[in-house]
Order: C-alpha cells, then structure tokens, then sequence
C-alpha cells in the first residue's frame, strides 16, 4: 500500500536574521572592543556565547539589566542612549527579500519566527516596516521565553498558525534550527540565498 501523499504546504514562516535581513553581531563587537581594550572576538564570546544574550532573549533580562550587565561587565561608561544604537546597529536589507515576501503574501499567509529581543525589534519594526508589512503574526523569543532550537518557541508557531505542522513551512539559515523544527513536526528548509529559494519554491509548485 503506497504512503499517504505529504500534505500540502498552506503557510510559510521566515526567521528573520541572515533570511530576511542581514545581521553583523561583529559590528557591535567592534566598537565595544575598542572602549573595553578587548578583541572584537572576546567581546562576542563574552556577550552571544554566555548567559547574557540568550537571557535578554528569552525576556529573562530586561532591556535595562542587560545594558547594566553588559556595560558593568565590560567596565565602560556608555550613556543608555548610545549602548542603544551601538547594538542596534547591526542590520542592513537583504537584496530581493522585500518583493519575495510581498509575493508570497499574495498566496500564503506568513509569519515570522525569530530569536531576538526588546531593542531589536523594535529598531527592525521601524526601519524595516515595509517588509514585515504582509506578515500574519511573529512570534520572538523574547516574547514566548523560548529560542530556537527549543521545542516551546516552534510549538508557539504551530499554536499562532492554526494548522497541522506539517503545512507550515520554515525557512531558516541555521541547520540545527532547521533540525529543531523538524523535531517538532514542521516542514523545514535550510536558507542559504533569495535566489535558490524562488527555485526552490518554483519546484515545489510554491511560486
């Protein structure tokens, strides 16, 4: 007896970092380097490979303690204001990704699903409005007290979706958050460009 044909694909969610935009966590480093005495790379392990940003991402730090962690641990004197824009300026657009969500938005509904936090979204919500425009729903870290690859912020999905996982298709460029979200049911492709994915697309009959 021939397997039961896959369901069809009825959403797409995005992530957003290195999908829809472009991220340099470097370039904050950089600068909090220079103020600290410290390579670039000291301060990213001190700040993306410890407690502190996950925890400002899951909304276990608020935006005010992660400043005055960040800042007391590095001992620097740096006004709120301007830590602001220093970690906020990391983004910048990803050629092509404005009109692909516009297209696809015209078929499926779309959501975003992203490991960030307070001041980057809404840094992200202001410059890159147009983009986010056609989306549904986001559902962030931050938010729902989960990262991705946990199952709680892929099961938030599924939850603010409204359909069998199977019908909702995830984009992201990390492989073990691809992994994650298979765990837990979703249909997950690896992003690696806009361009191989409307071929992709293309060949799934998505386009």
């Amino acid at each position: 007896m021939a397997p039961p044909a896959p369901r069809p694909l009825t959403a797409i969610t995005f992530d957003l970092g290195n999908v829809l935009i472009r991220v340099d966590h470097l370039r904050f480093c950089r600068r909090l380097a220079v103020l600290a005495a410290l390579s670039p790379q000291e301060v990213y392990a001190q700040v993306f490979e410890s407690a502190l940003e996950p925890g400002y991402d899951t909304g276990r730090i608020t935006t005010r303690e992660f400043y005055e962690r960040v800042t007391g641990h590095f001992g620097v004197a740096l006004p709120y204001s301007r830590f602001r824009d220093l970690w906020c300026d990391l983004f910048d657009p990803m050629d092509g990704m404005v009109e692909m969500v516009h297209h696809l938005a015209s078929r499926f509904p779309l959501f975003l699903l992203s490991n960030t936090n307070a001041l980057h979204f809404d840094y992200i919500k202001e410059r890159f409005a147009v983009l986010l425009q056609p989306f549904r729903a986001c559902v962030l870290s931050y938010e729902v007290g989960s990262r991705k690859p946990e199952p709680a912020i892929y099961q938030a999905l599924i939850r603010q979706a409204g359909r069998l996982p199977e019908e909702i298709l995830f984009l992201d460029d990390k492989v073990s958050f691809v992994e994650g979200a298979r765990r837990q049911g979703l249909t997950a492709w690896q992003f690696r460009s806009p361009q191989e994915l409307q071929q992709e697309l293309e060949r799934h009959g998505l386009w």
